[in-house]
């Protein structure tokens, strides 16, 4: 009973498990047509992650307004086809774009995007591409439920970018000059989310000012393409359950723990004797 008394500083010291690095790939032998959505197996512990494709293209609007797209995976990661890009697979707009060299979409007509839904809450680190053709930035969203809700954030159907942010999204950050991981030179996989960010939803789009405030003379819109290949996050830390003792307390607590129990055995031992002689 000593010993174990003697180990609680040491338990009380030690340190907390590190979050887990978790890692998931989205790049197939050969094309895959998953129609709207497609679940994807990360790597051991990442759990699952359902991926679902959207584009601007409702125009009826101003700023245009989500519609389902298509999915589909190739070699070089997932890319995502909107229904006013022609058949499934054509090249270049196969992949997340926005608009191509068109100009009268700015700020944000045409865009492709994906929702990734997680099993669990993620922080997500970085993402990689594995494919692109001319430039490649990219716009990152969290739900985090601020500003707004939604009850199925991951269908953003008949919404507009800048409504997510009144309901419930998060801008993170725009991405650009991203390259592919065969030629990192210029930039390699893009480092995300430095605030670290918490959510089971994500979105990932071709670029467009309107992530984060629009901008319809914006010259970087337009002539991005690349597909996702890779996503890399950590478990979120978990959430704080009341109030949690300082270190120091717990030190002066189990000291106090054990000072007692020696006494108490002490007596204990005395009061033997006394009553032996």
């Amino acid at each position: 009973m000593f010993k174990f008394y003697m180990l609680l500083p040491a338990l009380v010291l030690a340190p907390l498990p590190a979050q887990a690095t978790l890692n998931w790939s989205f790049t197939t032998a050969s094309q895959t047509n998953y129609g709207t959505q497609g679940t994807f197996q990360g790597s051991p512990g990442s759990g699952s992650v359902i991926v679902k494709a959207y584009s601007t293209t409702d125009d009826a609007t101003n700023p245009d307004r989500f519609e389902t797209g298509t999915l589909g995976s190739w070699s070089g990661g997932i890319g995502v086809t909107s229904l006013e890009d022609g058949d499934f697979g054509s090249a270049p707009n196969h992949a997340f774009d926005n608009d191509g060299n068109s100009t009268d979409e700015k700020p944000a007509g045409d865009v492709d995007a994906a929702v990734f839904a997680f099993n669990q809450s993620i922080t997500l680190t970085s993402l990689s591409i594995g494919w692109k053709y001319t430039d490649a930035d990219i716009s990152v969203l969290a739900y985090t439920g601020q500003n707004g809700s939604m009850t199925t954030p991951d269908n953003i159907t008949g919404k507009s970018i800048t409504d997510l942010l009144s309901s419930g999204w998060q801008f993170i950050g725009h991405y650009m000059d991203l390259n592919t991981t065969a030629n990192p030179s210029i930039s390699p996989s893009a480092l995300i989310n430095p605030t670290n960010v918490s959510s089971s939803y994500w979105l990932v789009s071709a670029y467009t000012s309107c992530a984060s405030s629009c901008n319809s003379y914006d010259g970087n819109f337009g002539n991005d393409y690349f597909k996702i290949s890779g996503l890399t996050g950590k478990t979120a830390p978990p959430p704080p359950s009341g109030s949690v003792p300082e270190p120091s307390s717990l030190i002066l607590l189990t000291g106090g723990l054990l000072g007692w129990r020696i006494t108490r055995k002490n007596q204990l031992v005395e009061s033997d004797c006394k009553i032996s002689a």
